[in-house]
């Protein structure tokens, strides 16, 4: 769900009564409590959730408008459960509910939040220590290692996707943009990803997996400036500034 947001727990709790009667039915058949909401984007909603035994876990629930972005979310649901590593968001179950058209994926929970939090909190104390920067920037290169060498691309490499465990170890999810080769020396043509964070190939409609090292490029940028120092409206200058090197050199 690249377009899903964190929320504090004083804006968690204002949605609590959007949650509607069907939604807590549905996780209570599946063993859930609803304990919050964390975030929610056009496509749906993320909710923090604890299961019969108390023990925490994150929950998407994916709306569908047609059958289409279904099957979507069905292949990041089969990504998911091909993934097993470490630095990665531990994939949990899944379910449907036919009726309503919508798709629960059951995540691990990070207690520390995702790294755009993190720099939100730190900005008014001071910079991060380089030996933490670097610890997460090999976490991450860590996992985008284990994708490419699986041909997944990741595609949607940005600080609100990089999530922390409770330890301040890097777990890197969200699969919505997600794309799985057939070979590795496949390209893509496809344009997804956040704006400020894509490459320029992928304007150009033929990138491969360097795209996600791009990305992971402005995320240790971001890191070590504790801030984004383009503003959205400088990111198609930007954009034609790189096309425009790319095709003299």
């Amino acid at each position: 769900m690249a377009q899903y947001h964190r929320l504090s727990d004083a804006s968690a709790s204002d949605h609590s009564t959007d949650v509607s009667a069907g939604v807590i039915k549905v996780l209570k058949e599946q063993g859930y409590t609803i304990e919050k909401e964390l975030g929610r984007g056009a496509s749906g909603i993320a909710f923090l959730v604890k299961d019969t035994e108390g023990d925490p876990y994150v929950i998407k629930q994916m709306n569908s408008r047609d059958g289409e972005e279904l099957d979507a979310v069905r292949k990041e649901v089969e990504i998911l459960e091909n993934l097993s590593f470490g630095y990665i968001v531990t994939y949990v179950n899944s379910f449907e509910d036919n009726e309503a058209g919508r798709i629960y994926i059951v995540m691990e929970y990070c207690e520390g939040g995702d790294l755009s939090k993190v720099m939100e909190t730190h900005q008014r104390e001071s910079f991060f220590e380089e030996q933490q920067i670097l610890d997460w920037l090999v976490q991450i290169c860590l996992a985008l290692r284990y994708l490419h060498e699986k041909n997944i691309l990741h595609r949607d490499i940005k600080p609100q996707n990089i999530f922390l465990t409770e330890d301040g170890y890097i777990n890197l999810g969200d699969f919505g943009c997600s794309k799985v080769l057939e070979r590795a020396d496949e390209y893509v043509n496809s344009v997804v990803g956040a704006k400020l964070y894509v490459s320029p190939e992928v304007y150009q409609r033929r990138y491969n997996s360097k795209s996600d090292i791009w990305s992971l490029g402005w995320v240790l940028h971001d890191l070590c400036m504790l801030d984004v120092w383009v503003q959205p409206c400088a990111v198609k200058w930007l954009r034609r500034w790189f096309l425009r090197c790319m095709k003299d050199s």
